[in-house]
């Protein structure tokens, strides 16, 4: 068994040990003297270091979950896109399907690849024009709240609990309609929040449908 004693002869014999291993000194605890005297540089300095390197490992875990969080949400949208395509290559076949025939598509996607329920992809006509004419004027993602009448015109019977939405307005005014998605969490959907991945899945299915609006017909 090593005593105290063997590790003070040991440090003796190997002045640069913690030079060598300097991430020991992470380890060590250095009590503060009492004795009124100031405290040695070297143990600021140890404490000061020990400070950075926990909050460079806490930068480093939340980077780490950032990254992973974007890589899942590029599989979701890339899912969504094969739908998209998949239904694509059925209307070259059977007709150009509308946004009627998008809709339990896109919003099975929502509920099974990203978790977000309810969902709902409205056509224009579906949309208040309180919002086509505000929020959703330019043409961006909304993230926030919404008052009682808004949300059950846009939810229906599904808008009991919902404390926070996202809208995704295809094209500025919602001109293609509107994919509305529901949390009843009250910061799930937030203003502050980044909206790049809404942006984008708004941009495959406003292009899905132009596309499939422009689809030739089947031959005859």
């Amino acid at each position: 068994m090593i005593t105290a004693q063997d590790v003070c002869r040991f440090l003796e014999k190997q002045p640069d040990f913690f030079v060598d291993h300097p991430e020991l000194l992470e380890m060590l605890h250095v009590p503060h003297r009492t004795d009124g005297q100031a405290v040695s540089l070297v143990e600021r300095q140890v404490k000061v270091l020990r400070a950075n390197q926990a909050e460079t490992r806490q930068r480093l875990a939340e980077l780490i979950r950032n990254a992973r969080d974007n890589e899942a949400l590029v599989g979701h949208v890339h899912r969504l896109a094969l739908r998209l395509i998949a239904a694509g290559s059925a209307a070259t076949v059977g007709g150009p399907p509308d946004l009627e025939h998008l809709a339990p598509l896109v919003e099975a996607s929502m509920r099974e690849d990203f978790s977000v329920s309810p969902a709902r992809l409205l056509a224009p006509a579906a949309v208040p024009e309180s919002l086509r004419s505000t929020l959703l004027a330019s043409g961006s993602p909304h993230c926030g709240r919404l008052r009682e009448e808004d949300l059950r015109a846009l939810f229906g019977e599904a808008a009991e609990g919902i404390a926070s939405v996202a809208l995704v307005p295809l094209g500025a005014g919602a001109v293609k309609g509107l994919l509305v998605l529901g949390s009843t969490d009250t910061v799930h959907f937030h203003p502050g929040m980044a909206t790049d991945f809404l942006a984008r899945i708004a941009e495959l299915i406003a292009t899905a449908l132009g596309a499939q609006t422009a689809a030739p017909a089947a031959p005859t």
